[in-house]
């Protein structure tokens, strides 16, 4: 009997150990702790907070060429299939010096929605929503410096996109606020224009780093509604970054940390769309990554928004960076 009774008591621990096992990466502080990760909102998010820490980790790599800039135009071709042509003596220094010799340029073009979040690069025009063919980052440096294009040069910049659209425009990228990236209207419709060909765009710009073509999206035919990330109280803004993904077009809308509600809140989206909610947090030495899906739908039960609960699980940096790019 007493061997009996052993065998069974093994097996049952064997099974609650299993069970327990199953859920060991999400992550559900002891009750009460002390040393628990801190659950404080921030007014400013700082360079130090474990947030920018993992936005750095989470960066794509910069194409880095090389052209001569002299008399004669200068044509760089990265492996992601982005054409750029650099008319003769195109750069001046900062105090407008013209500059000859080998320049350095650094080139990204972000055209999947799992970058876009990598780079921190929401598709949204102050409160507006974009649809994009691509977001295009061009910097120009010589012995460390960086450098200008020279007045009255515009480049010329060509990529694919399958299926063209016509309505894309030209948006440039305003970086005054790290933390709140946005995309402001072309202010200079003369020296900044897009041509929509069958299967590519081709673009002349006098601008350097980051500019867009993209179109806004046509709210017109449906309601909009922002969508709110329901988590853990330990997922704060001081650890965690959130967006919102539409399906069935190239959109992503970052879900800005709401100080006084303590919650992640996107910019209005269509309703009745298929979205994901992707939630990124770095505690401690850890990663976590959470998704849900859901279909936008407008609030319910008094609520001001479209709740989505997610639950972040322990991940390496590279199952979150596999993630993305299936996005």
């Amino acid at each position: 009997m007493k061997l009996k009774t052993f065998i069974l008591i093994f097996f049952a621990g064997g099974f609650l150990l299993t069970a327990c096992q199953k859920n060991v990466d999400v992550f559900v502080p002891d009750p009460g702790q002390s040393n628990g990760p801190d659950t404080s909102w921030h007014a400013t998010v700082t360079a130090t907070m474990p947030v920018s820490l993992l936005k750095v980790k989470l960066l794509a790599e910069t194409y880095v060429d090389s052209i001569n800039v002299n008399a004669n135009v200068a044509t760089l071709l990265t492996p992601s299939g982005l054409q750029v042509i650099f008319p003769p003596n195109s750069c001046v220094n900062s105090v407008s010096q013209p500059v000859t010799g080998r320049v350095q340029v650094e080139v990204q073009l972000v055209k999947k929605k799992g970058d876009m979040i990598r780079m921190n690069l929401p598709t949204t025009n102050n409160d507006s929503l974009l649809v994009a063919a691509g977001h295009i980052f061009i910097k120009l440096k010589k012995d460390g410096q960086t450098l200008q294009l020279a007045p009255n040069i515009k480049l010329y910049i060509r990529f694919v996109d399958l299926p063209a659209n016509q309505s894309m425009k030209l948006f440039v990228g305003d970086e005054t606020n790290a933390a709140l990236f946005n995309w402001q209207g072309n202010p200079d419709l003369l020296n900044n224009t897009v041509l929509v060909g069958s299967q590519a765009y081709e673009i002349y710009t006098n601008r350097l780093r980051w500019i867009s073509i993209s179109y806004p999206y046509n709210f017109a035919a449906s309601a909009k509604v922002s969508v709110t990330a329901g988590l853990s109280a330990y997922f704060t803004n001081a650890n965690t970054v959130a967006f919102t993904v539409l399906k069935d077009f190239r959109s992503v809308s970052a879900m800005h940390g709401d100080i006084s509600s303590r919650k992640f809140i996107s910019e209005k989206v269509p309703v009745g769309k298929a979205v994901t909610v992707v939630v990124i947090s770095k505690l401690g030495n850890d990663y976590f990554l959470g998704y849900e899906n859901s279909v936008t739908q407008l609030p319910v039960n008094n609520a001001s928004s479209h709740v989505v609960n997610v639950i972040p699980v322990k991940k390496s940096l590279s199952e979150i960076l596999s993630y993305l790019s299936s996005l």
